[in-house]
């Protein structure tokens, strides 16, 4: 009977153990946030996807009840075509 129940007891450490290493490793609820604009001028473009990405940050700050966040580096990348699309992006955590 002892036998069976150490058996049983180690089969579930088991299944507890690899359920709880299989999970994805959350980086701290960091998220990546992203700003999209479109015009003619590509400075003025960039500048107003950085405010886009701004108000998007405080936004999910507020959202989420945080009084301060962590930015990481902003990258901007601007594209020329008929119209400059210029697209900001940052990594975001609490």
């Amino acid at each position: 009977m002892i036998r069976k129940s150490l058996v049983a007891v180690s089969a579930l450490a088991a299944i507890a153990a690899f359920t709880i290493t299989s999970q994805p490793a959350e980086a701290a609820g960091c998220t990546i946030a992203s700003a999209k604009s479109h015009g003619l001028n590509a400075s003025n473009v960039s500048d107003r996807s950085q405010k886009k990405l701004n108000r998007k940050i405080n936004h999910w700050a507020k959202k989420n009840g945080l009084s301060t966040v962590r930015v990481g580096t902003v990258s901007t990348i601007c594209t020329k075509k008929t119209l400059a699309v210029c697209t900001s992006s940052a990594k975001v955590c609490p």
